[in-house]
Parts: C-alpha cells; structure tokens; sequence
C-alpha cells in the first residue's frame, strides 16, 4: 500500500462516478444528511465532492491496490473489488459536518 495507490484511486474515473452517485443517493436519500449544507449544495450541482474521492480512495486502498496486482484494468469500476458497500461507509464516515453557528 502506498501513496500511490490511493493518488490512483482517488484519480480513477470509474471510482469517481461510482463516488457521485453515492454521494448523490445519499443527499437526496439518507434522512440524516440530506439536510446538511453539504447535501443541499450538492442537489443544486454547488457542492464538489472532490473531498470524497480522497476519502474513498483512502478507505479502500488495500481493496483497489489488491486489484491492481491481481492484473484487473479498472478496479474503480469492478464492483467486486471495491463494494459499493465499502464506498457507501467512506461516504457516511466523511460526510461534511454543518459549520458551527
């Protein structure tokens, strides 16, 4: 596991959309962040979830590095290798907070 990895992940563009489309399920969805900033930004196509892409590529960095020495091409888009699973947990756990009032 290195550095490397996770810049690859986080970079990856199959991971990235896999990444939008949690984060979006996720505003519009969950009960809980749906009314934070962040998801209201992220409806009105304001918010980036640039961020996210870190996060997620730090959370399943010995998932996606595994993949790459297994020899498979894209393993940001190889729900088999990162599971949707592991990339909704990254996205709850690195959720932006509300700024304080």
């Amino acid at each position: 596991m290195s550095f490397n990895t996770v810049a690859r992940a986080a970079n990856d563009p199959d991971l990235q959309y896999r990444v939008q489309a949690c984060v979006q399920g996720e505003a519009i969805n969950n009960p809980t962040l749906s009314e934070t900033q962040f998801a209201q930004q992220i409806r009105q196509n304001f918010g980036v979830p640039n961020s996210m892409y870190w996060a997620v590529a730090d959370a399943v960095e010995a998932e996606y590095e595994a993949g790459v020495l297994a020899g498979r091409g894209s393993p940001g888009h190889d729900a088999d290798v990162v599971t949707d699973g592991a990339i909704l947990a990254a996205v709850q756990a690195h959720w932006p907070p509300d700024p304080a009032p």
